[in-house]
């Protein structure tokens, strides 16, 4: 209840702000979170010493504090979607790549667009129906917290996109076959466990990856993309957005995994500041 009463008004406010001063508070949380208290540093720096073993300590540390100025950056402007505009909204973030959404629709083609924590993802969830003419679907991690979760799920589905907890995707997509949809994946998620994981050299370490979209792609046979976001500058993205697997019934076990991770690898390496680096990504060794 206190997080109704107290909490929602707080981020209301925050949601209301002009970009200016949202980026100043920014600034300020970033402060805090990086200075002060050290969220997650020693995971960050672990995770970034590992991902990039030939690079100086001088870029490890650069891009240690860009990626924590862009964390607070992600932080509020999720908060802001609360309060975000479509208009706003659309010139914040381009769909570089709308004619293959189109042409997808036009031709009833459903797919399934992979996305990493990179950029911005909540906008592109927020926004995801704004663009699409097929049905815009995201599939996401639930929350433990009903209010946080109920709270992003306002956001997410704020303009219409239709948010699917992870654990109902296989039932929910069982039913839209019928329906011409784009349904957007996390394709960087931890797994629970190093059992029944797809293993790959990924950021030059061992990672294990989940069979789950590789999988409900062969079933439906649904198109493979995936969505590359692009941080313009402070507070403009671009989503871009290209085929990886048109015929995913024809592929062997592992290859549309194997193409995940290598897109996935592909997007870090050019935007390395724009990861969740606080992401704790190699829980799991391999056995």
């Amino acid at each position: 209840m206190w997080l109704k009463v107290f909490v929602y008004p707080l981020l209301k406010g925050i949601s209301l702000l002009p970009f200016p001063l949202l980026y100043g508070l920014s600034n300020l949380l970033y402060f805090f979170l990086y200075q002060v208290f050290g969220y997650r540093k020693a995971v960050v720096r672990q995770n970034l010493k590992n991902a990039f073993p030939d690079k100086d300590s001088a870029w490890l540390m650069t891009v240690e504090k860009d990626f924590y100025r862009h964390l607070t950056d992600l932080i509020l402007e999720t908060f802001k979607g609360m309060s975000l505009s479509e208009s706003e909204l659309k010139k914040r973030l381009i769909n570089v790549s709308q004619e293959l959404y189109d042409e997808a629709n036009n031709q009833n083609r459903s797919s399934i667009i992979i996305m990493s924590h990179a950029g911005n993802w909540e906008w592109v969830c927020m926004s995801a129906q704004l663009h699409a003419k097929q049905k815009a679907q995201c599939i996401y991690k639930q929350l433990k917290n009903p209010f946080f979760e109920k709270l992003m799920l306002g956001i997410r589905s704020k303009f219409g996109t239709m948010p699917i907890p992870m654990e109902q995707t296989l039932r929910v997509m069982a039913t839209q076959k019928d329906i011409i949809t784009a349904t957007a994946f996390m394709g960087d998620q931890n797994p629970s466990s190093g059992k029944n994981v797809y293993w790959t050299r990924f950021l030059n370490q061992d990672t294990a990856f989940m069979w789950g979209t590789e999988k409900i792609a062969r079933k439906f046979n649904h198109e493979v993309w995936y969505m590359q976001i692009k941080k313009v500058r402070r507070g403009y993205y671009e989503a871009h957005t290209r085929l990886l697997c048109a015929n995913p019934a024809a592929t062997q076990e592992g290859e549309i995994t194997e193409l995940l991770a290598r897109a996935t690898e592909e997007d870090i390496l050019s935007q390395p500041a724009m990861w969740l680096w606080s992401h704790r990504r190699w829980k799991h060794k391999k056995g």
